[in-house]
């Protein structure tokens, strides 16, 4: 069975990187946004928000519109971003290790509902221990923003199949959303739906693909 994979593809949020949205609701809150909580999950966001993540407004009118609902007219840039990276909870070293390992045998890809202010911090240094971004560990990064559309919908899916030539059939699939996973199912994916609190490399060693 495991002899057929030739890709990894992870989600980023809730996989790679742990994540305390009730961090990022009081870093919101801070920043003068009202009922964050209507616009807020760990899976998929509302309104601007789901706008941002989906590359419909940019950075700049994210900005814009956040000052115009939020109590704060004088809320800047850097800490709206400050609020978004609240979602992340650190990264596991050993989960470095681990792409790097998997990187040996394995085509590895993240696909990830994501926006600027999150990759943005990615991109830098800042992402490692090793001070080597985000891009250094995958073989390329599928990110909601950039693609035009976000987990679950299948077009973000059609899009990495098409762009990287990979079979579902052919590709282990992990993220933590049980709607994303159940669309990923449908394309033909092998998945795994994963708890961020566990330990990965057991879930590669328990299928014979370490």
């Amino acid at each position: 069975m495991n002899e057929d994979i030739k890709n990894i593809l992870f989600d980023f949020g809730g996989v790679i990187a742990s994540l305390d949205k009730q961090k990022a609701l009081r870093r919101f809150i801070e920043a003068g946004f009202p009922d964050i909580e209507e616009y807020l999950n760990e899976f998929r966001q509302k309104g601007i928000f789901l706008e941002y993540e989906e590359g419909k407004i940019n950075r700049e009118d994210f900005v814009a519109e956040f000052r115009k609902l939020s109590n704060r007219k004088d809320v800047t840039a850097a800490d709206i971003d400050y609020a978004w990276l609240g979602f992340l909870d650190g990264i596991s070293e050993y989960k470095f290790r681990l792409l790097k390992d998997l990187r040996k045998k394995y085509n590895v890809y993240l696909l990830s509902n994501t926006n600027p202010s999150v990759m943005g911090w990615a991109a830098t240094g800042d992402f490692s221990p090793e001070g080597l971004p985000i891009g250094a560990y995958f073989d390329k990064c599928y990110l909601s923003f950039e693609i035009g559309c976000a987990k679950p919908d299948r077009e973000i899916f059609d899009f990495i199949i098409a762009d990287s030539k990979m079979d579902p059939a052919e590709t282990l699939f992990l993220d933590d959303g049980k709607a994303n996973i159940e669309t990923g199912e449908k394309l033909g994916f092998r998945t795994y739906l994963a708890n961020q609190d566990e330990d990965l490399r057991k879930v590669f060693t328990d299928r014979g693909l370490l």
